[in-house]
Formats: structure tokens, sequence, C-alpha cells
């Protein structure tokens, strides 16, 4: 068994990562926070169940850990659509783990991710 949905890719780490995938997936690319959140991929297709999340980081030439391969805490599950549902928001977070939201509009922060965009205007002075 397999979903079909819609998906926008959240990161809130403090750096670029690239070749995102679900599972053997690949979801896309993600800036730096807060330059993300704000591309769809049409019609992904996943198979049902538990999902393997991984990602390379990058930066700036000789940042740290640049083209590591991180592979998620956790493993989210995908399950049945929520009638009405027609996004997939998939938040990584920057202790490793990821959420998975569906929503019926565009989706914005996950309640992780509000609190680290609280913590990110403090430390930027907005």
């Amino acid at each position: 068994m397999t979903i079909t949905i819609d998906v926008v890719l959240f990161s809130y780490l403090d750096r670029p990562i690239y070749d995102v995938y679900v599972g053997k997936r690949e979801v896309g690319v993600a800036g730096p926070y807060p330059h993300n959140g704000r591309g769809t991929m049409a019609g992904v297709q996943f198979p049902k169940g538990p999902q393997s999340i991984s990602w390379r980081l990058d930066g700036p030439e000789g940042t740290p850990g640049n083209g590591e391969k991180v592979t998620s805490k956790n493993a989210p599950v995908l399950d049945d659509v929520p009638a009405g549902a027609r996004f997939l928001a998939i938040h990584i977070n920057p202790d490793n783990t990821v959420d998975f939201i569906f929503t019926p509009h565009f989706p914005g922060l996950s309640p992780q991710g509000e609190k680290f965009h609280t913590a990110w205007e403090a430390r930027n002075g907005k």
C-alpha cells in the first residue's frame, strides 16, 4: 500500500541540507532556517509504515561535517491520510528527529518549529 500526497520540507537547522530522502524517495533540499518550507513537490508516492529519513549536511567551504549523511533518530510512520489532508509537511528538527504533519492547506511551522523560531528571532535580534 502507498500514499500519494503533496510534500513541503521544513528544516530547523542553521545550515543547508541536500539529498533529503524519505526511504528511497528524494524529497529535495532545504536552505538554512528560515530559508525553507516554501516549495512543494506534488504527487509524491510513499509506502505506508515507518520511514527512515536521511540528509546530507552542507554549508560554506570548510564547515565541519559538510557532505556527512545524517539519519533521523526516529522513524515517523506514514499511515492513512486523514480526511481532507492535501499536504504532508516534513519537519527536520535540530535534534535530528523528524515530524510528519498532514494538513488540508499549505503547512506552516510545527509546534517544535514555533519554539525554534522564537529562539532564532531572539538570537538574530528580530
